[in-house]
């Protein structure tokens, strides 16, 4: 039997510049796992195999950044098996966790015993939401207290205290003043491109979502770091906002009501917002996108609460089954009625990430419904796909609240 150390191939989801949930693929040894070992600077930490599943071809391995310094430090990851030991090599990384919420994320974390790196996938139940210190401000009693005060500083105007008071008590905000008509323009276009060249295999008339366009579209891209959206997104988290992803919509999705929570799961909770740009008119029948004001209130839904197991694959049967089933039952329970969103071109819509939310069907097919939505997390909250497991990638704009 090999005792030696072998290499083992190693993607980060974060190279180089690292903050929040950072996660390391290996393929996994075929004589199974006997210990992980996380090498930080040359110091072995163990890493938890409490979760891992048997069987899965990947070992997925998550570090909670904020548990070491901020700084340059060499990470290497050990694998013992029966095979011997595999090593992914040294790689050093710059880790960055600024900010009060960091700090406060950090002191729960630790306060918790949540172990510094652990494999399998990410999961709610890890973390200990009721915390009700982490809260953001727009979830506790005081929060009109906390407009109030922006506005007595002269940090917002008074358009912008009345979207925020709205946001605490329908869970959603018109931003004041919307997009600018040129860049309608370009998005247009862009999305027009993508539509001409078969953008992920798109096929005009599909409820098919496009995903990632700020990648490849500079006007996407535009939309994704608005100035102006970052800013209000900024004032509801009390940290700068960092985007995550983009979709976008040429026709209604026709999605079931949900929240986003299950989706894009933000630790501490609330930390996560829903951006909606209308990049035309919203006509009825198009699918338009539907709200349930006040919705935001409801208990979060999380696997580990529902007894749903994590989804692999496009296999999303049992998450319907128990999770779409249970957000059914609250939104009656609850008798809450849904708001047609007929957007105009420009409006941007945030909600909140608990808000429910979903597409209506598509009575009119021949009507578009082109759209873009991201989603922003708060600098200093984890971000992690509790439906999944898999861990979120934020960027970093360096933007200030």
């Amino acid at each position: 039997m090999f005792f030696g150390k072998t290499s083992v191939g190693v993607e980060w989801s974060q190279p180089g510049r690292a903050h929040g949930l950072l996660r390391a693929t290996l393929m996994r040894p075929a004589q199974g796992v006997e210990a992980i070992d996380l090498l930080v600077d040359g110091k072995a930490h163990p890493v938890d195999l409490s979760a891992l599943p048997a069987g899965a071809a990947t070992l997925p391995v998550n570090i909670h950044t904020m548990l070491l310094g901020d700084g340059r430090h060499t990470l290497e990851l050990v694998v013992r098996s029966a095979q011997g030991r595999q090593s992914t090599g040294a790689h050093d990384f710059e880790l960055a966790n600024p900010g009060a919420l960091a700090a406060r994320v950090r002191a729960s974390l630790a306060g918790r015993g949540v172990p510094l790196a652990y494999a399998g996938p990410c999961d709610a139940g890890r973390y200990d939401y009721d915390d009700a210190s982490l809260r953001p401000w727009f979830d506790r009693e005081d929060a009109d207290a906390h407009v109030q005060a922006l506005l007595d500083a002269g940090r917002i105007d008074a358009g912008e205290a009345e979207a925020l008071r709205g946001f605490v008590r329908d869970g959603y905000l018109l931003l004041p003043g919307g997009l600018d008509d040129a860049l309608v323009d370009r998005a247009l276009e862009a999305m027009q491109k993508a539509v001409d060249e078969g953008y992920q295999g798109y096929r005009y008339g599909d409820s098919t979502r496009l995903e990632q366009m700020h990648n490849v579209f500079p006007a996407i891209r535009e939309l994704w770091l608005q100035p102006r959206i970052l800013r209000m997104l900024g004032l509801l988290f009390d940290e700068p906002a960092q985007p995550c992803q983009s979709l976008g919509y040429v026709f209604g999705s026709q999605q079931d009501a949900h929240q986003d929570t299950i989706h894009l799961t933000p630790f501490p909770a609330g930390y996560m917002c829903g951006v909606w740009m209308a990049l035309e008119d919203v006509q009825p029948g198009s699918g338009e996108l539907v709200v349930y004001p006040g919705s935001h209130r409801l208990p979060r839904v999380r696997m580990h609460d529902s007894g749903c197991a994590k989804v692999e694959g496009p296999d999303w049967s049992g998450f319907g089954a128990t999770v779409v089933r249970r957000w059914g039952e609250l939104l009656e329970a609850g008798g809450f009625q849904p708001m047609p969103y007929l957007a105009k071109r420009g409006s941007v819509l945030i909600w909140h990430e608990n808000l429910m939310h979903a597409g209506s069907v598509r009575r009119d097919p021949s009507l578009s419904r082109r759209s873009v939505v991201t989603h922003h997390f708060a600098r200093g909250s984890l971000a992690f796909y509790d439906s999944t497991g898999l861990a979120g990638i934020t960027h970093d704009t360096g933007a200030a609240a």
